[in-house]
């Protein structure tokens, strides 16, 4: 499966020690030129393994100007998230299973509407608990910092679900 990945996974998941979970979920993981600039920040902690992973194995596509992205600019949108949308959408249209990872909940939303798979920071958190990369215990760790202790947003309930769900199970 091919992973389409926006700016928000790649800095929370070098900022809690994840990002390396993308390789190993993925066959292949991609992103834009733009995304790659938003990310690379020598100042912060996770630069050197965002460095590492562009070097290695995370490919950034080009994405030519289009309808799609000149109508997904009207929406407002960021234009990293308007150019893995659209990659997104290119990648699926093509036929090949995919699945766009992306955070902003307005991103999501265009996501749906494009019919793409997606998922967000927290869901490949829980997906390498399904694959066995992570333990539950680890995982609900690894939440818990990102909310608390990042600048990464989350809904209550949505918090609560997970974290009760990874509790009850890694008890």
């Amino acid at each position: 499966m091919i992973a389409i990945v926006n700016s928000s996974p790649l800095i929370y998941l070098g900022k809690l020690g994840l990002l390396n979970l993308l390789q190993r979920l993925f066959d292949q993981v991609m992103t834009v030129e733009v995304v790659k600039q938003e990310v690379l920040d020598a100042t912060t902690a996770e630069y050197p393994t965002l460095i590492d992973a562009f070097s290695n194995w995370l490919e950034v596509s080009d994405v030519e100007e289009s309808h799609l992205s000149l109508r997904l600019r009207e929406m407002m949108l960021h234009k990293g998230e308007v150019e893995a949308l659209v990659l997104a959408y290119q990648v699926n249209k093509q036929r090949k299973e995919s699945v766009i990872i992306i955070d902003d909940l307005a991103a999501r939303d265009v996501a749906r509407a494009l019919g793409l798979r997606m998922t967000g920071t927290v869901g490949i958190i829980l997906r390498a608990v399904k694959n066995e990369l992570l333990t539950k215990h680890e995982a609900l760790g690894k939440i818990r910092h990102l909310v608390e202790d990042t600048s990464f947003r989350m809904s209550t309930s949505l918090y609560s679900k997970v974290t009760s769900v990874l509790r009850y199970d890694a008890e």
